[in-house]
């Protein structure tokens, strides 16, 4: 073969390889726009790739009964009818361009009035997180709000994602905590809200019982009132009183943090709020140190910081611990007070209010 012919086949493999990767940029680059015009979404060959219903993350078919999946915090995927994200089952939705954020709500059957959003078909992020905006306002609700979409490919509920398709949401308000609780007519404004919310996504969402949601919410304030308390003690100056200044000093070397004006926190590790100390006035000759009862899951450790606090402002300050009568506090009013602690305790736990814990941080606030 002559030089000539071997640069001309070189030539033309070149020019080959030029126009396979010219065609090549120019689908990418087709790819991306048709992408952006469908809210980020990436977007395949549609001859090559097979229809969403038949993909391993294909969305469950309409229609039939299916048991709703609660919300859960465990970190491995949870089982469920609606099928694992590997098995090729169609109960599995899209999975979402990106990561959604999974929500640190959970669903409970004493403090939430929950409604479930079913449709019939996915519908894309931006949809729910559109329709979702009036329902979530925290200014028109007394109660906190919850509103979280089913993640078929992580297989557990998550804050809508505007690159994810969902098809099951759940819109929930909390029925009461120790301020306030829902009325009859805060009831019906809510399932209100979530009816509208339904109808932007297209999505069926079954009604209420309004006046069974509002006897249960009544009935949980009740119980939350019933273990609502406050153990204090009370620090005296022995001779005159203490600036502001003179207490936040001692606050601050005791670990507490200031709040506001006349008033210094503890917190414990998961950040609730353990112990508050108070003062009167600008200027005073008692602060009042008090322990949120709820808040705390040992009643030994709850005793024990209370009273170590208290002994430690004490020496700091030059005061004597009272109690609400002015009465001295010794060591038998401390072991009186420990042991009703003990008893308030058991009776939370038996009610179903786990002193400390995650029902407690949600009503106790």
């Amino acid at each position: 073969m002559s030089d000539l012919r071997i640069a001309l086949l070189l030539i033309a493999g070149a020019v080959v390889a030029g126009l396979y990767v010219a065609g090549k940029w120019q689908e990418r680059r087709l790819l991306r726009r048709l992408g952006e015009q469908f809210g980020g979404a990436v977007v395949g060959d549609a001859l090559l790739e097979p229809p969403p219903a038949a993909r391993p993350g294909g969305s469950p078919p309409s229609g039939g009964a299916q048991r709703r999946i609660e919300p859960q915090l465990a970190s491995e995927p949870v089982e469920s009818e609606r099928g694992h994200p590997d098995d090729g089952d169609e109960a599995n939705e899209p999975a979402p361009a990106a990561a959604a954020r999974r929500s640190d709500w959970t669903e409970d059957p004493l403090l939430d009035c929950v409604l479930e959003l079913r449709c019939a078909r996915p519908v894309d992020g931006v949809s729910f997180i559109d329709a979702a905006v009036p329902l979530i306002s925290s200014s028109q609700w007394p109660l906190p709000v919850s509103f979280v979409v089913w993640d078929g490919r992580a297989q557990q509920w998550v804050h809508p994602d505007r690159f994810g398709y969902y098809t099951d949401a759940l819109a929930a308000i909390q029925l009461a905590n120790r301020r306030t609780f829902l009325t009859q007519e805060q009831i019906e404004r809510f399932a209100g809200a979530v009816r509208r919310t339904a109808s932007a996504l297209g999505a069926d969402c079954d009604p209420p019982d309004v006046t069974r949601v509002a006897a249960n919410a009544l009935e949980l304030d009740r119980l939350c009132a019933r273990f609502d308390v406050r153990v204090g003690l009370t620090l005296q100056a022995s001779s005159g009183g203490w600036s502001e200044a003179q207490v936040d000093a001692a606050a601050e070397l005791a670990g507490m943090q200031r709040i506001e004006a006349l008033r210094w926190q503890l917190v414990d590790g998961s950040g609730a709020i353990f112990l508050v100390l108070a003062m009167p006035a600008a200027v005073a000759e008692t602060i009042l140190l008090e322990l949120d009862v709820p808040a705390v899951s040992q009643v030994e450790e709850a005793a024990h910081r209370l009273f170590a606090l208290s002994n430690q402002l004490a020496a700091q300050l030059g005061a004597r611990i009272v109690d609400d009568n002015a009465r001295p506090i010794d060591t038998q009013s401390a072991a009186s007070i420990e042991a009703q602690l003990e008893a308030l305790y058991g009776e939370m736990r038996a009610a179903g209010i786990d002193p400390g814990g995650e029902r407690a941080r949600r009503l106790y606030v």
